[in-house]
């Protein structure tokens, strides 16, 4: 059993964090993305890698050691840098049906540097948090969230809540709010987890802890940003529907009120690099990291969080797109 790395801010006081979604890989793995990857590491220079979902392509993956060698290749261009990373898992990682979704994420645990959690007995695999100690500190000084926002709608257990038995044709309406989409949402049993555990740190540490939630897919209030662009401070690229979930779930009105998360960031759709705050919570997309999947060239890439541990609130947050470090 290997030993995970703690994390902690380093001796000038920042931490470092790159997240990295849609990589959508399958055998082979295309060179493209691997070789953009390699660049963009070592432009960012991060303290941690998220991987923010759809790492794989889980319906053009058709065996356990094809799903294995595209985690190794995407695994290993963090491990030779002894980079520590997470993951959460997106609709086309859910895809992958031919293992559980406990050996799927066992084949990412297995790395030394993978300081992903899960979660057993609630909805999602990929819920964990990890904390981030101050330098040569004992105290957790800031928290990174991982949640796992779950797959498509049909054929889910949402079907039996309703009176009809097929909940997609109950909910999917001829008139929906702009940019819904046929996904799942994030259960009640996730919030109370998310909910349960940021108290219960609370309690511990004697205070809140500021932090950085990543999913795939974002919550419904994202699309405040995309109708009021100028109040809400939105700069990158919005070219693209939200994709939203079909249910709202509460979770932003439930982190306002614990009053911890100050930034969410979301993969999913592609085209969109967008950063404003709504509420006073930051909401961003990181674009796609891979190549092969439909996106926007000018787009393509990762979102960089910088975080200081004399004001861990303040979370700054940046694109670093593939096309602007090649110029370079």
């Amino acid at each position: 059993m290997h030993s995970k790395p703690t994390l902690s801010f380093s001796k000038n006081g920042t931490f470092r964090v790159l997240m990295l979604s849609d990589t959508q890989e399958k055998v082979p793995f295309d060179q493209q993305t691997r070789i953009r990857l390699e660049r963009l590491l070592d432009h960012a220079r991060p303290d941690l890698v998220l991987l923010g979902g759809d790492n794989v392509m889980g319906p053009e993956i058709h065996s356990a050691e094809e799903l294995e060698e595209v985690i190794d290749t995407l695994a290993q261009l963090l491990e030779r840098r002894q980079l520590p990373w997470a993951h959460v898992f997106g609709n086309h990682d859910h895809d992958v049906k031919f293992l559980s979704e406990q050996e799927h994420q066992a084949l990412y645990e297995r790395y030394p540097h993978c300081v992903s959690g899960h979660t057993q007995g609630i909805h999602g695999i990929t819920n964990f948090t990890i904390p981030i100690y101050g330098h040569n500190s004992d105290q957790v000084v800031f928290q990174i969230w991982g949640l796992d926002t779950n797959n498509l709608v049909q054929g889910s257990e949402m079907d039996g809540l309703v009176a009809s038995g097929d909940f997609r044709k109950e909910s999917v309406l001829p008139n929906m709010p702009v940019s819904s989409d046929v996904y799942e949402i994030v259960w009640f049993d996730q919030l109370m987890w998310l909910w349960n555990t940021s108290m219960e740190q609370e309690r511990l540490r004697g205070r809140k802890t500021p932090g950085l939630l990543c999913m795939h897919r974002p919550p419904m209030e994202i699309h405040m940003l995309m109708d009021n662009q100028a109040q809400c401070g939105v700069t990158g690229g919005t070219e693209e529907a939200v994709s939203q979930p079909i249910l709202n779930s509460g979770l932003f009105s439930m982190l306002l009120q614990r009053g911890e998360v100050q930034c969410i960031c979301a993969g999913h759709t592609h085209m969109n690099t967008l950063h404003g705050t709504y509420c006073g919570v930051q909401l961003c997309f990181d674009g796609a990291a891979g190549c092969t999947c439909y996106g926007l060239e000018s787009e393509r890439g990762g979102r960089l969080f910088e975080i200081s541990q004399e004001d861990p609130w303040n979370i700054q947050t940046r694109m670093l797109r593939y096309c602007e470090i090649e110029r370079k």
